[in-house]
């Protein structure tokens, strides 16, 4: 059983690797004790929320599942929240170095 039940769509080839190459940036400049100045964080505001903006308000079908999933699933994935919990956590000095991107992609794209 699968995590992620994501099927692969133009949003996926598209967002994914953007998502994924901002997280894997953040980490690689974190091993080596840089910084970023929050370059990639505004790159990640710029594709990924107007993505989410562009992509509307679509209805998550949850099927019940419980525990610490479910709240982070919702974190990433509520009507407003969505617009912010990656972008707030990612501002986070040291703490942005965690793939919040990705999950907010991968939690977005689950919706369907």
């Amino acid at each position: 059983m699968y995590m992620f039940n994501i099927k692969f769509t133009p949003e996926t080839f598209f967002m994914l690797p953007i998502a994924l190459g901002l997280d894997l940036i953040g980490i690689i400049l974190v091993c080596f004790g840089l910084d970023d100045f929050g370059i990639t964080d505004v790159i990640g505001i710029g594709f990924i929320n107007t993505w989410l903006i562009l992509r509307g308000n679509r209805v998550l079908h949850s099927q019940g599942k419980k525990g610490a999933i479910s709240g982070i699933k919702k974190a990433f994935t509520g009507k407003s929240s969505k617009f912010f919990a990656a972008s707030i956590l990612e501002l986070i000095p040291y703490l942005g170095c965690l793939p919040f991107w990705t999950l907010s992609v991968l939690f977005n794209l689950e919706e369907e």
